[in-house]
């Protein structure tokens, strides 16, 4: 607790000494961002062990309009695409994540917090190796998973982005049950 005090009192005195300019939201008028992330999502405070769902690594996307921010990350079984057919089953698990927020610029239009608020959701189950389905837009076969359990959450937390030029951005998300960082490109400055 005290590391994290530390970190916010550093932090404000950071801003306050380079003349950040709290709730300007002047500077979201410029903002037409499209970001594409990847990072950890999964549940891991489960009591039950054996309906445990372990993190794993997921992709996304994210879109902030005006300074209205929406992104998701999602987290496909393991052996989903998995190029073997067996007459083995997989215990498996997916994640998802969705989250909504408004961006506070901190400096300029440079450092941006946004915080956030959405849905979490995760699974156990199996994936059949002798059950399989067609995808033919990606020509491709894929095993069927099933859910044996999920559990869905309210999900909290914030973006950390820093734009060190006009046309792209790095994103750092950090909530209740994701983490996960990225880039994004600000296509109202591409004219």
């Amino acid at each position: 607790m005290k590391k994290v005090a530390l970190f916010v009192a550093l932090f404000t005195m950071m801003t306050f000494s380079a003349k950040a300019q709290w709730l300007n939201f002047s500077e979201n008028q410029k903002r037409a961002v499209v970001g594409f992330h990847t990072g950890l999502v999964g549940y891991n405070g489960v009591n039950d062990i054996s309906n445990r769902s372990l993190s794993d690594l997921g992709f996304g996307t994210s879109l902030n309009i005006l300074g209205v921010y929406a992104d998701f990350l999602y987290v496909t079984p393991d052996h989903m695409y998995d190029s073997h057919v067996v007459q083995n089953n997989w215990e498996d698990h997916d994640a998802f994540v969705i989250n909504v927020g408004y961006q506070i610029p901190i400096y300029k239009d440079y450092v941006f917090i946004t915080p956030l608020i959405g849905w979490s959701r995760v699974s156990t189950g199996i994936t059949e190796g002798n059950n399989i389905g067609v995808d033919p837009e990606k020509r491709s076969i894929y095993h069927k998973y099933h859910s044996t359990w999920h559990r869905n959450d309210f999900n909290y937390g914030g973006v950390l982005t820093v734009a060190p030029c006009k046309y792209f951005e790095i994103n750092a998300t950090f909530t209740a049950h994701a983490a996960y960082g990225g880039i994004a490109f600000n296509l109202a400055n591409f004219k």
